[in-house]
């Protein structure tokens, strides 16, 4: 039987990853994040945020996502891993890197998990 904080650390797992996504997902949130926060370096946070949460071979985490939601979330990882290591290690702020190809593929990629998963 789970317990509450079993419950509890899984509802964090996934508010955690899907906070991730949904960030990634928007251009608006990304450029209002770097106002609020000015000595945030937002486009390195988007990248370290994925890093902090997504922990698929953690317990925790396989039992709070479904192989389906495991499996887009791989998928988007995948992709994310490889802009990463394309990418120059400084990347630039946020205003700039929201206008490149990779910030486009990966809003578009994390658009399509998020709503995967919310389809499932």
């Amino acid at each position: 039987m789970t317990g509450d904080n079993d419950i509890e650390l899984q509802t964090r797992i996934r508010e955690n990853i899907l906070n991730c996504l949904d960030l990634w997902t928007s251009k608006n949130k990304q450029l209002e994040y770097q106002k609020r926060v000015s000595i945030a370096d937002v486009s390195v946070e988007l990248f370290c945020g994925w890093d902090d949460f997504y922990h698929p071979d953690n317990i925790d985490f396989m039992k709070t996502f479904n192989e389906q939601e495991r499996q887009a979330l791989a998928d988007f990882d995948r992709i994310l891993t490889e802009i990463a290591d394309t990418t120059p290690k400084e990347l630039p702020n946020i205003l700039e890197f929201v206008q490149t190809e990779e910030w486009k593929k990966l809003n578009l990629v994390a658009t399509e998990t998020l709503n995967k998963i919310h389809s499932l």
